[in-house]
């Protein structure tokens, strides 16, 4: 079959899809036509004059206009002229039995397609019908290119140019001898992925230096494409795909498979070329290979899979196994679903096959699987293969493993978010973090800190010593900041010496000055980099959502002002931010000052109260107490000091020097041949989350001499709710070490006593607020009633606390309690008074 032919079974098939408006006033005629014309279109619109025919174009929009001149109402032509008007572009036949000039000259003036005398004959027509279905089968195949390449702009990995279509330029290229005078080619638009492709940043830079398309290829392909500029572009408006060389910003030759789309204006001028480019250095390499080897399929870098019409596989190559880790005989005869991973939904491959089947080829990326069952990224073409009939007979599928590109494309993202010399999220990504953080505490009615770090006197090390040697400390800072904090918490460097670090979901302040107190000591070890031994310290401000501020900015605005306060207060520590320096924030200072001196002078000192065997009053313990005897204040109550103790964590140091005074203390009396009883001493929460607590009691038993028998600890309720295998091993340590192990204040938590059973506690105490008004409260002398009976159960120890009257004494008796402690026995006493308790070794009620 020839071209013609072709083209001609094209036009006729074509045909069959549109829609004619046919009008005529006589009915004879208009009927044996109409019979005609249903043989070849798809629809018939009929009309007996001009008005109606204007109206059913209006309704029925038509393809192609078949219309008589001379009719009642409006003739052929005014109607002609008016459908002109709404569609230009619209075909129109003239049928008439006039042959008259002025009626054929007026229809070539509307633009009228084709001009058929009557008595109609058929051939005539039907070639008429053709030239206008041809026209239309152009256009719409027009339509269609100029939509794809559209879409494919924006398909940020095919590269497009778009440039001017001028012809005013003064380039001239030689070719053949003679002289082409090129289009303008001043580049107009283009994608990231050109730009990418080039090696510039955007479209400026190109326009900036006055470069055309001819500019960014090398001379023989500006040949090419000038050539094909002139022998297809302006001849049909879109040329064959060809391949030509680009050069990059530093002249380098990037080969590519072009095409060229010629946009015209609306006078039909040609006004731009769009140029659609494929990058193939990676084909070309592939190319240089295969031409030292006939095995085109099995060399191909990429994956390749053929299937049958039914997408059933045929063949693979050696790459799809190599990637896949599937051999060939696995998968022949497989749908190529076999390698889904999951991740995509039905909606996802609908599309797919949806634009595979209206356009012939699909190419994106896609999550698969290998047949070790990992998942992989790979960048896939699939294309149809269609039979002589126009059938699809195969698909092919091209792909390659992206799993490389996508690591890059991580690290990209990685120094968008990290910084690169710490590791750690710089400021855009703790602001977000912090942001997070903020809108999770409201959400969950929580708080939470933000610290802000500044290393002191770091500059003289960084100017002193080099960049490198302050790059290499910063490094360890944030690694050592990082290690004491827990891992959903966030660390970040700032800028310069600068840290930050967010800690959600704080139940209490004592847990932020605990990670506060262990960063600093942290900090205090020395940095031994390369042959120095360099010391800094670290200055912390500290604010608290939501009392501090409720955003972002502000948190870290006043946790910067705290630490700036920090470094005022002589650096190498910690301060909170304070709103206002309100009578009560004055108090809470001058007490914490007072309180720092009170350490400093040693103006502490531990009292201490006996702990009686109920059934015979024997002393069978004491608890070591600590008191503060203000030199103008008089005794400050432990319940107000304490708690500011913990805060500012001044506890560490007092609770290891009351540690140390009371296992001193009982290894004296021991030595004067007292009563050797143990003593009992309490442990706060941020003591006993110091990572080297049973180090501290270690080396105080040994310092002081007592035995571990002797020493008590007292740990709170709620404390032991974390059931940790860190907590757990603790405790256990401590026992098997020979120290006992007591709860304070039993029945005020809130946790399971599941706990109870996996502690070595040896001694429950219960706590004096059930002691409050036994016997007469029913509901506190049953809870105490209780804790007896489990205590006994579990083979421990009971004691109750805050004792202060013979009723409160008789019942516990009668209940059976072991040992009590309170007013009635003794108040808390300095050491001289425990003393005499001691030589007396009996206490009685």
């Amino acid at each position: 079959m020839t071209d013609s032919e072709q083209t001609n079974n094209a036009d006729i098939l074509y045909l069959r899809s549109l829609s004619i408006l046919y009008v005529e006033d006589e009915d004879e005629v208009r009927d044996q036509l109409m019979a005609y014309l249903k043989r070849h279109c798809r629809k018939v619109y009929t009309a007996a004059n001009g008005k109606k025919g204007l109206e059913a174009y209006k309704k029925h929009k038509p393809d192609i206009v078949v219309t008589d001149i001379l009719m009642p109402i409006m003739d052929g032509l005014i109607m002609s002229e008016k459908i002109q008007a709404i569609n230009p572009r619209s075909p129109i036949i003239i049928i008439t039995a006039f042959e008259e000039p002025r009626y054929f000259h007026h229809a070539i003036e509307l633009g009228v397609h084709q001009y058929v005398n009557k008595p109609v004959k058929l051939p005539i027509l039907e070639q008429a019908l053709l030239k206008c279905a041809r026209v239309l089968r152009a256009e719409a195949a027009l339509k269609e290119i100029e939509e794809r390449y559209r879409v494919l702009f924006k398909l940020s990995h095919i590269a497009i140019s778009v440039a001017d279509a001028d012809h005013n330029s003064q380039h001239v290229i030689i070719e053949g001898g003679a002289t082409n005078q090129p289009l303008e080619g001043a580049l107009v638009d283009c994608n990231e992925a050109f730009l990418e492709l080039i090696d510039y940043q955007n479209i400026k830079e190109l326009q900036d230096q006055d470069l055309n398309i001819y500019s960014i290829m090398t001379e023989s392909s500006a040949k090419l494409f000038n050539g094909l500029v002139h022998d297809e572009l302006l001849v049909r408006g879109f040329s064959s795909e060809f391949e030509l060389e680009l050069l990059s910003q530093n002249n380098t030759k990037i080969p590519v498979i072009a095409q060229l789309i010629l946009r015209y204006s609306d006078t039909g001028e040609p006004m731009e070329i769009w140029m659609v480019m494929r990058d193939i250095r990676e084909r070309r390499k592939v190319e240089e290979k295969l031409r030292l080897s006939a095995k085109v399929f099995e060399s191909s870098r990429d994956a390749i899979i053929i299937s049958d019409h039914d997408n059933r596989i045929i063949s693979v190559n050696s790459a799809f196994s190599e990637i896949t880790g599937y051999e060939a005989k696995e998968v022949i005869g497989k749908n190529p679903n076999i390698l889904q991973s999951g991740r995509h939904d039905n909606a996802f491959y609908q599309l797919l096959w949806s634009d595979l089947n209206s356009k012939g080829y699909w190419q994106g990326e896609i999550w698969n699987r290998r047949k070790n069952g990992e998942t992989y990224p790979e960048w896939i073409s699939i294309s149809l293969v269609y039979d002589d009939a126009g059938e699809v007979s195969h698909f092919i599928a091209i792909f390659s493993d992206i799993s490389d590109i996508k690591v890059t494309e991580a690290h990209i993202e990685f120094l968008a978010n990290y910084d690169p010399l710490t590791q750690l999220p710089n400021r855009r990504l703790f602001i977000d973090r912090l942001d997070q953080a903020i809108k999770t505490a409201t959400r969950e009615k929580s708080r939470l800190a933000v610290l802000f770090f500044d290393l002191d006197h770091f500059k003289t090390i960084n100017d002193s010593l080099g960049h490198s040697i302050g790059d290499q400390m910063l490094i360890e800072v944030g690694a050592r900041i990082s290690d004491c904090m827990r891992e959903i918490d966030s660390v970040s460097r700032l800028s310069g010496d600068e840290f930050a670090a967010v800690i959600s979901d704080i139940s209490e302040v004592g847990d932020v000055i605990t990670v506060a107190n262990k960063i600093i000591e942290s900090i205090r070890n020395a940095f031994k980099i390369r042959d120095y031994e360099l010391h800094v310290t670290i200055s912390i401000g500290i604010s608290v959502y939501p009392s501090d501020g409720e955003n972002y900015e502000i948190l870290l605005k006043n946790a910067d002002t705290a630490m700036y306060c920090a470094k005022n207060n002589g650096r190498d520590n910690f301060e909170f931010f304070s709103p206002s320096m309100s009578t009560q924030a004055l108090e809470r200072l001058a007490l914490e000052g007072s309180l720092r001196k009170a350490v400093e002078n040693k103006e502490l000192l531990v009292f201490y109260q006996p702990q009686i065997q109920i059934d015979t009053g024997k002393i069978v313990g004491m608890e070591a107490l600590l008191r503060w005897p203000h030199p103008e204040m008089g005794m400050i109550s432990p319940d107000k000091f304490i708690p500011l103790a913990e805060e500012t964590g001044l506890i560490i140091p007092i609770g290891k020097w009351v540690l140390t005074e009371a296992c001193r203390q009982n290894k004296a009396w021991q030595d004067q041949g007292l009563t050797a009883v143990p003593v009992a001493v309490n442990l706060s929460a941020v003591q006993f989350r110091q990572h080297n607590l049973l180090e501290i009691v270690q080396k105080t038993l040994l310092e002081t001499d007592l035995k571990a028998c002797f020493l008590e600890l007292e740990l709170t309720e709620s404390l032991l709710m974390d059931c940790s295998e860190y907590n757990v091993t603790l405790l256990k340590e401590f026992r098997r070490l020979g120290v006992h192990l007591s709860i304070d204040d039993f029945g005020t938590g809130y946790s399971s006593l599941s706990y109870l059973k996996r502690f070595p506690i040896s001694k429950l105490k219960i706590d004096r607020s059930f002691c409050t008004g036994i016997p007469i409260d029913k509901n506190n002398a049953s809870i105490i009633s209780a804790i007896i009976s489990l205590g006994h159960d579990l083979d421990m120890c009971v004691i109750a606390e805050g004792v202060e009257d013979e009723k409160q004494f008789n019942f516990l008796q009668a209940h059976q309690c072991d040992e009590i402690q309170g007013y009635l026995l003794s108040m808390p006493v300095p050491h001289e008074e425990m003393e005499k308790l001691l030589l007396k070794g009996i206490i009685k009620t």
